[in-house]
């Protein structure tokens, strides 16, 4: 099973980057569902709003979020450390992807019943229930994307 960051690509990015990310991450979804495995796709102001608290939180935020996150995690201090709101590669990088396991991690144990949603902050709370016009349920009730 997966957690994916669901995103857009930024109008500021250049292009031959967007579509060779876009290829890239592509085929990485594509081979994971050729695999037979769930995906799920969060979108990045969920992941940024379920780990931070707030949706259009940038990297410093999601760096100090990372920090305060109390579960066991990766030790980042031998890393380039994130000083600006752009963020730095790999350390940034690991953040999000850590959010996004959290993200799942939680969804995983509010399905097997082994938290409660009403345990969680109230922020990590709407990004469960959020219902969009892609996503017309709740995350709780919507399938994973499989086969």
């Amino acid at each position: 099973m997966s957690g994916v960051e669901d995103f857009a690509y930024g109008k500021s990015a250049a292009m031959g980057q967007i579509f060779s990310l876009a290829e890239f991450e592509g085929n990485i979804k594509l081979k994971w569902v050729e695999l037979g495995k769930k995906m799920r796709l969060y979108s990045v102001n969920s992941n940024k709003k379920f780990f931070s608290g707030y949706g259009l939180s940038d990297k410093i935020g999601m760096r100090d979020a990372f920090d305060k996150w109390t579960e066991k995690k990766p030790d980042l201090s031998s890393l380039p450390e994130v000083d600006s709101g752009k963020g730095v590669s790999p350390t940034s990088d690991i953040c999000d992807a850590y959010a996004l396991c959290e993200f799942l991690r939680m969804e995983l144990k509010l399905r097997a019943g082994l938290v409660q949603l009403h345990e969680l902050s109230k922020e990590q709370i709407s990004c469960f229930n959020v219902i969009t016009k892609e996503h017309p349920q709740g995350l709780l009730v919507a399938p994973f994307i499989t086969k």
